[in-house]
């Protein structure tokens, strides 16, 4: 067994304050890491600092960037057990999208309808969360409580076995301190 973490936020961004009025919850931005010595957190996001809508699929770090400029923002950090297959899985579909990171765009369309309850899928553009979720469900490592193009961020809190281990200011989160060093068979 391994264990995999995310990183649940709602900064002071403006489509953070968005998404939080549409969307509603304690969170409005998810990510997913599964190497917790390389400090990563893999979601889709903003890639220009002071332009949201070139967006897409990142690597991010809770103490540069956005998460830089907004040291106050509430954040939990949870873990979830996986068995060794389904993360092995994971990885690799982290790692499908590592390899092609340009491919993959921010799923602007994909947030009203999930809002309504309408599942969509567009195979190259994701939500934070849809993504998480999509990793998830590719992996078969839980079930989920909706189809992966449904989830938002707080969804993620009704996952059987998931267990906190920080909420906080990010700015006083250490994630490589929390999360325990596991001996990693994938490096990046």
């Amino acid at each position: 067994m391994k264990k995999i973490y995310f990183l649940l936020s709602r900064t002071g961004t403006v489509p953070s304050r968005m998404i939080h009025s549409l969307m509603g919850g304690k969170y409005t931005h998810a990510s997913i890491a599964v190497r917790p010595a390389t400090d990563e957190f893999y979601s889709f996001a903003r890639k220009k600092i002071n332009n949201p809508l070139i967006a897409g699929f990142i690597v991010e770090n809770i103490h540069t960037f956005v998460f830089s400029k907004f040291p106050d923002c509430n954040c939990g950090l949870y873990s979830l057990e996986v068995d060794d297959k389904a993360y092995d899985r994971i990885t690799e579909t982290i790692d499908a999208f590592l390899e092609s990171p340009d491919r993959y765009g921010y799923n602007f369309l994909g947030l009203l309808p999930a809002r309504l309850g309408i599942k969509t899928n567009r195979r190259y553009k994701f939500t934070c969360s849809q993504f998480v979720a999509t990793v998830l469900w590719r992996s078969d490592a839980v079930e989920l409580p909706k189809h992966p193009s449904l989830m938002m961020p707080n969804d993620f809190l009704k996952i059987k076995g998931i267990e906190q281990i920080y909420e906080g200011r990010i700015g006083d989160c250490n994630f490589s301190g929390v999360a325990p060093r596991a001996k990693i068979s994938a490096e990046v």
